[in-house]
Parts: structure tokens; sequence; C-alpha cells
């Protein structure tokens, strides 16, 4: 009786306050903006491609693929043909089947992958000499990419690859150093199609390879119940702390976060049940949904899968992933440690509670039913330290986590969960597959057009040759970039613009990749288009601009710790002496302390503003990679807490009274 009374109040509480995510997800974000009401034929259409394109990258991942632009070419049918049944050309157009122009469309798809299967060995054979039906077809794909893009991603990407086209046709129009000589239409329909660039690019390609399989993975892990797993270890270790539910929404973001391809899908899944419980034990609904975006945000950049987008840049840096995902370990520890303190002291602040013994889940029965599903993600992180391919580890995770699921019947993915888990990734793949693809032809004119270099010389000579600046406005060329789009398709776009400027400035390649990472990532919380910031708004019923401000700043320490992978990059484990990336970590971890008192404005008490003037100097002064600086940053932290201590008397009395436990 007393299971079922706490499974009842922990039900109650998921439903005081939260709506539907998908339908909060489907009105902020274009991406997911398809037709969920298909009549059953077309339903059934769907899910027979889904199954099959599932079945084709499982099959290739572990025994090979064809011709890489063979391989990619079926990779985009499938996602071409899909986004033409799942989204409507426009609002008016019917919302339960496909249009007379989708299925045009459709049948548009088959042509171009079946001429690009069987004409592809003849292209090569003539040497790469092209003929009219080539073209012809080439301009057909060009354009069937552009309008996904509409439908499934937004105009922002679609009018940025626009004006990069017109930029490769126009070029001798355009004044003073942007002017180049200009491509023919042919010239631009053959780079795009035909070649190893373009819609059949690395950025594709990575779409096709690591981001497909890492999806089904996901998806694989989310249905076995890991989600509930990770939630309810959360919920045990720090419910009952004060602010427990805050704490709570962090950890479990980080875990879950690491294994979704999308920060605002993280907040859909992981808000449902930490926002209603943040918002019972007193925090404000526009903070409690701020939590929930700055920490899904996060969990694109937590180790070992980061959302799949360190796999992007093993590609683009020719290293082995462990290195990335090695490197990345303290960077997201400094992120969430930041945003972690700042809910402790909001919760301070406020004097709330956690969450009473009753409200507890049951961890020891969660583990008895979902325990060993964590076994996959341990087989996973086995593999790649062992140096198997990433390719390989995902595929012997998905079949471990197919069998071992059927240990228990909470778990287990019979014939109708496998259907889901291939529909779900199906779908999953769309807007970032259509994005990526589109990406490729910005990287491609970049290539052409040498826009690339002239980007980076006169940003270069724009900074003055001062380091810092350049960085900032790398910085905001990332961000800017990045609003609204896939973390994976930004990174890619803001990779290749932005890392020829720092390469220029002497920055290694390694330090310039995950500077403009974690940008790419950090935008989903960057106002005014603030995407997971939106969907938190949506889920905890609050205002979408103050929840975007708020985000803001408890994410503000990842605005911070890319500067330390520059100016210190032992955060990266980049150093010859294990014992400076020790003390490294160390000061920054202070630092970020420091920081959050400084934001929050609160330490044993309400801070006067010179205070927090004392702990920001000291977060500053720290990021610089000099003894000196990391003493005097300290010196600044310490003088900041003994004002604090002298000042406790005077203003105990101001505290806000404590907030009960409803």
């Amino acid at each position: 009786m007393k299971d079922e009374k706490e499974k009842k109040e922990l039900e109650d509480v998921v439903e005081m306050a939260t709506p539907d995510g998908e339908a909060i997800i489907r009105e902020r974000d274009k991406q997911s903006r398809y037709r969920n009401n298909l009549d059953p034929f077309w339903k059934y259409v769907v899910i027979v491609i889904s199954i099959a394109f599932v079945s084709y990258h499982l099959i290739t991942s572990r025994f090979g693929m064809p011709d890489m632009v063979k391989h990619r070419a079926i990779h985009v049918a499938f996602i071409l043909g899909l986004v033409w049944l799942y989204y409507p050309a426009t609002k008016k157009s019917p919302r339960n089947r496909p249009s007379v122009i989708d299925l045009g469309l459709f049948a548009a798809t088959i042509v171009m992958i079946l001429y690009t299967w069987f004409t592809r060995d003849l292209f090569l054979k003539r040497a790469g000499v092209a003929v009219t039906s080539d073209y012809i077809i080439g301009a057909m794909t060009i354009l069937l990419a552009l309008e996904a893009c509409r439908r499934a991603v937004g105009k922002g990407l679609l009018i940025l690859v626009i004006v990069f086209l017109i930029y490769a046709l126009f070029g001798p129009y355009f004044p003073g150093v942007f002017a180049h000589r200009g491509h023919t239409i042919q010239r631009i329909i053959y780079q795009m199609y035909l070649t190893g660039e373009g819609i059949f690019g690395m950025p594709i390609g990575v779409s096709a390879t690591y981001l497909i399989i890492f999806i089904i993975l996901g998806a694989m892990l989310e249905k076995s119940g890991l989600g509930k797993l990770f939630n309810d270890i959360a919920m045990a270790a720090g419910g009952r702390l004060t602010g427990g539910p805050a704490k709570v929404a962090v950890v479990a973001s980080a875990l879950v976060g690491m294994i979704q391809g999308s920060a605002a899908t993280n907040v859909a899944t992981s808000g449902a049940f930490t926002i209603p419980l943040m918002k019972k034990v007193g925090y404000k609904p526009y903070f409690a949904g701020a939590i929930e975006a700055a920490a899904s945000t996060g969990g694109q950049f937590m180790p070992p899968i980061m959302g799949s987008v360190a796999f992007i840049m093993a590609e683009f840096l020719g290293v082995p992933y462990l290195s990335i995902a090695a490197a990345a370990i303290v960077p997201a520890l400094l992120y969430f440690g930041s945003v972690f303190i700042q809910i402790d002291l909001r919760a301070r602040k406020m004097k709330l509670r956690g969450l009473s013994k009753e409200e507890m889940p049951d961890v020891k029965k969660t583990l008895v039913r979902y325990g060993q599903m964590m076994l996959p993600v341990i087989l996973l992180v086995y593999l790649l330290i062992e140096g198997r391919t990433p390719l390989y580890a995902a595929f012997f995770t998905v079949v471990a986590t197919w069998i071992l699921s059927w240990v228990r019947k909470e778990t287990r993915i019979g014939p109708k969960e496998m259907k889901d888990v291939a529909v779900n990734s199906s779908r999953n793949i769309l807007s970032i597959g259509v994005a990526m693809a589109n990406a490729g032809f910005v990287v491609a004119i970049l290539s052409i057009t040498g826009l690339g270099v002239i980007l980076a010389d006169n940003i270069v000579r724009l900074s003055g040759g001062h380091l810092f600046i350049a960085l900032v406005l790398s910085m905001l060329v990332s961000i800017v970039l990045g609003m609204g789009l896939p973390t994976s398709a930004c990174y890619v776009i803001a990779a290749s613009i932005t890392v020829p400027i720092l390469r220029a400035m002497n920055v290694p390649a390694f330090q310039a990749h995950f500077f403009v990472l974690y940008f790419s990532v950090i935008s989903t919380v960057t106002p005014p288009v603030a995407l997971s910031a939106y969907v938190g708004a949506g889920m905890a019923n609050a205002d979408p601009n103050k929840v975007g401000w708020a985000a803001f700043k408890l994410a503000l320490a990842g605005f911070i710790i890319p500067f330390f992978f520059v100016y210190s990059p032992e955060m990266l484990l980049i150093s010859d002496s294990v014992w400076m990336i020790i003390w490294s970590s160390i000061t920054a971890f202070i630092g970020i302390g420091f920081l959050a008192v400084a934001i929050e404005g609160y330490l044993l008490h309400l801070l006067k503003i010179w205070t927090r003037a004392f702990f920001l100097a000291a977060a500053i002064l720290m990021i610089t990679p000099s003894l000196s600086t990391d003493l005097i940053g300290i010196g600044a932290g310490v003088v900041g807490i003994i004002l604090t201590i002298m000042n406790r008397k005077k203003y105990i009395e101001k505290e806000v009274p404590a907030v009960a436990v409803q």
C-alpha cells in the first residue's frame, strides 16, 4: 500500500504543471512540426521505410559500406523521402497524408538515388567528366535539399545556404576583398553533387556513419528504461538536499543529455519530471525552466557520448574519438559544477527544502528493474578504450542493449518496441541530416571561393592581432550561426568559418575546435533565440524571456570555460605535467565557484555590490594560466569571503523566510 501511495504522489506531482513535452517542442521548434496523425496506410509506409533505414545502417556499420558517395546518397535519400512524408509543405497542406506535391518530391528522390547509384561508376570511368544528365539530376538534388531544409530545419539555415550559393555564382560583383572570379552554374552543380564535397561531403558523411548509429543507440537505451534509471539515481543522490529537485535536474540532464542529440528534447523528457518537483519545493516557475534548460544544454558536451557531436570533431581533426571524450571531462564538470553551485546558492537564499522521504523513489526497486541497462553504457566505454572504432562499439552496444533488455519485463524490447525505436530514430535524424546536407554546401563554397581564408584574414586584421578580440569575434559568429540550428550542423558551419580565424592567431586546432563546439552548444540558451530555454518555459508555464535570461545566467560559466581552452590548455589535459593539469583544474573549480557567488549575489547572506565585485574579479583573474594571477584571484576571493563573514550579522535578518514543502 505504501508503495502504491508513493507512486500516486509522484504521479500527482508530475501532473501538477507539466504540459505534454512533445507538444511544447512542436510549438517552439520548427524541426518538430511533423505530421503525427498520419492515416493508417501512410503510417505503415513510414514504419516500413524507417525499419529499412535503421536496418541498412545497422548492417553497414558492422559489415561494411558501399562506395562513399553511394552510401551517403542512400542516407540522404532515406532522409528526404521521410521528410516529404512527415513535413507538410505549408500550413494548408493535409496533416494526415502527404499531398500530391509531396508524392512528386518523393518520386524525384527515388529518381535521384537510382540515378546516383547506377551512374556513379560510369562517372568515375569517365575520369570525372560530367554529362548533361549529371547536371540535371545534380540541380534537382540541390533543390530537393533546399526544400527539405525549409521544411525540417527552418528559414535561417536556408537563407544562409542561398546566400552562399549566390556568393559562389556572383563573386565578381561583390565589393573589395570579398570579390572572386565567380563560378558558373555548371561548376557549382558539379561541386555540390558530383564530388565528395557539397551535399555528399564530410558533414553528411558523419551523419551517415556516427550520428545515425548513435541516435539508434540512444533510442534503444531510452526505450529500455535507462532514462528512468538515471532519474531515480539522481533523485536518490540529491533529492533530499536543499533545493533537491533542482540538483536532481542537473545530474539527470547531464546523464540523459549525453545520449540525446538535441538539448530541446532533453528538456522535454527530463523536465517532465524535474520541473514540477522544483516548483513544488519553492522554485519559481521561470527559474525551474531555466535550470532544466541550462542542464540539458550541458548534456551536449558531456562525455562519453557528448550528443554524438564529438564524432564530428574527431572527423575534422583526424584524432581518435576517445581523445576528445577524455579532454571534455574537466570542462563538462566545470560547467555542471557552476550550474550546481548557483542553484544551491539560490536554494539557500530562498531557504528551500528538499523532498521528503515519502516523495523519494524506491531506488532499490529501480535498480532491480533497470540496473542491467547500465551495462551497455559500460560496454560502450570499454570498447572505445580498447581502441575499437565508434561504429564497432556502437553496433555491439545496440546488440547488448537488446539482449539485456529481455532480462526484465519492464525493460524488454520486443517487436513493437523495436518498431518504435526504428520510427523514433529515423524521425530524430531528419532535421539533423537535412541540416548536415545543407551545411555541406556552405563548407564546399567556403573552399571553392576562398571565403574562409578571406574571413580569417579580415577578422585577424580587425582584431589588431589581439587574440582576445579574435576569440570574442569567433564566439559571436558561433553563437549567431547556432541560433535555431541543431548542434551538429551549427558546429560544422561555425568550425568551417571560425577555426581558420583562430588558427591564423596560432591557436592549435584541437583547442580551436573545442572553443567553437562550446559556443555552438551554448547558443541554445542564448537569447533572443534560445530554443532550449523556450521549451523549458513551455514545460514550466513561465515567461519565455524570463526563462531565457535566467538560463543564460546559469550557463554563464559556459561562456568563460572555452577561453580556458586557449589560455589554459591544461583544461583539455594538454600538458606535459600532471601537476599543472591538477593545479589548473583546482583553480578553475575555485574560479567557477567565485563566479557563481558573484552571479547569485549570495553567500551566507545577500551580498553588497562591491562584495560581489571581489568575487567576480577573482573568477576573471583565475582564467589566465599564471601563478601570479591565480594567487591574486584567490586573494580577491578571500577578501570577498572575509567581507561576507564580517557582514553576516548585519544582513542575516534580511534573508527570505523559509519556504516549506507544500
